[in-house]
C-alpha cells in the first residue's frame, strides 16, 4: 500500500510518519491474514485429499476382492468341467475297450 493510497483527508490529520505507520500496519495485517487464510486452505485441502484417497482405497480394495473372487469362481467352473470331461472320456475307453 503506498502513502497516496490514504485519502488525503486522511493523510493531513495524521501527518506523514503516522500515514507511514498507517499503511505498515494495514500492510501487515493484510499479510497475515492472507497467510492464515492460505494455511486454512492447505489444510481443508489436505484434509480433503485425505478423505478421497481414503475412498479410493477402500473401492479399490473391494473391487479387487470381488476379481478374486471371481476369478476363483470361474477356475472352479473350468477344472470341473475339465475333470467332468476327462472322467467321461476315461468311462468312455473302459466301456468301448472291454468290449
Amino acid at each position: 500500500m503506498r502513502a497516496t493510497s490514504v485519502p488525503q483527508a486522511l493523510r493531513e490529520r495524521l501527518g506523514r510518519e503516522a500515514s507511514i505507520g498507517l499503511i505498515e500496519y494495514v500492510d501487515a495485517e493484510q499479510s497475515e491474514w492472507s497467510d492464515r487464510v492460505l494455511t486454512i486452505t492447505v489444510e481443508r485441502f489436505e484434509r480433503r485429499l485425505a478423505e478421497q484417497m481414503g475412498e479410493l482405497r477402500t473401492a479399490l480394495v473391494r473391487e479387487i476382492q470381488e476379481t478374486r473372487t471371481e476369478t476363483i469362481r470361474w477356475t472352479f467352473v473350468f477344472w470341473t468341467t475339465q475333470l467332468t470331461a476327462f472322467v467321461g472320456l476315461l468311462i468312455f475307453i473302459f466301456r468301448n475297450s472291454s468290449r
